[in-house]
């Protein structure tokens, strides 16, 4: 198998990494997980067929794992997608995906049907929204979603909470087992996605000398998964092999550090992404 780690770095402003997303090629297929900010480009400078590229999977519903999903929709259509592209995601996806198209790419969509007619009727999306725990499958691929903490202890109304449903995803294929923790802290959510995995893609946001004050151990806590802990839940979930990913603003110092904290906690097999790498296992 082989992982493309097509966008390595968050929501912020990054000249060097772009946000979310990951190509999996397993049992001749590319599997997707999240769409953020240069998606597309990533596709195209890692010469990835973006219409054959299916299922996404979906971590959760931040800009910089789904700001790409309405472009790369129309783009893999117009570069000769011919299906529904099949979308397994959280609640709420298809809500998000509707008003996409119908309040605000409307028009490109009416232009691009009715007026450029070389590529015929728009396909866009066939999307199933899932909740933690449940299983789907294909041709030799089948994958699992598990509910996991992504700032869910910062203090979210339930209201909020009730709308607010992040994954990490276990994938099994060719006689191994891949697993993309998402945005996940340490959870029982995500040691169980995680499990003896081959490779875990985990979230490493910032090394431990960053988590200096009260809002910043708020982060490393709740939020985001950084260096003080992204070895621990490789340790724990006993995996193969770990490759970092989800870096803030980032120097060689920093992901020197990063690296340095998290072999304290974790003996195996430690890599640290960058866009446009790809890991073989």
């Amino acid at each position: 198998m082989k992982l493309h780690t097509l966008g390595t770095g968050g929501p912020r402003l990054d000249s060097d990494r772009g946000s979310a997303c990951h190509v999996l090629e397993a049992v001749g297929r590319h599997l997707m997980f999240d769409v953020g900010r240069g998606a597309i480009h990533g596709v195209a400078a890692n010469g990835l067929p973006i219409g054959e590229i299916g299922p996404l999977f979906v971590s959760h519903l931040h800009v910089d794992h789904i700001g790409e999903l309405a472009n790369y929709l129309i783009t893999s259509w117009i570069e000769g997608r011919r299906k529904p592209l099949k979308i397994y995601a959280p609640p709420g996806t298809i809500e998000i995906v509707d008003a996409l198209f119908q309040s605000v790419y409307d028009r490109d969509i009416a232009f691009r049907t009715e007026g450029e007619v070389a590529f015929g009727p728009f396909i866009g999306a066939d999307i199933t929204e899932l909740s933690g725990g449940q299983m789907v499958g294909g041709d030799g691929w089948r994958a699992r979603c598990e509910e996991v903490e992504h700032g869910h202890g910062l203090g979210f109304a339930q209201t909020f909470l009730d709308r607010w449903t992040c994954f990490a995803w276990r994938i099994e294929a060719e006689g191994k087992v891949f697993c993309f923790s998402g945005d996940a802290v340490m959870c029982d959510g995500l040691l169980r996605a995680a499990d003896r995995a081959d490779l875990l893609l985990q979230c490493c946001y910032l090394p431990s000398s960053a988590l200096a004050n009260p809002h910043m151990k708020g982060v490393g806590n709740y939020t985001l998964a950084c260096s003080d802990t992204a070895g621990k839940i490789a340790a724990r979930a006993e995996v193969k092999r770990l490759v970092l990913t989800h870096f803030k603003q980032t120097t060689p110092e920093v992901l020197a550090e990063i690296e340095a904290d998290v072999r304290r906690d974790y003996t195996g097999p430690i890599e640290l992404s960058n866009d446009l790498d790809t890991f073989e296992f």
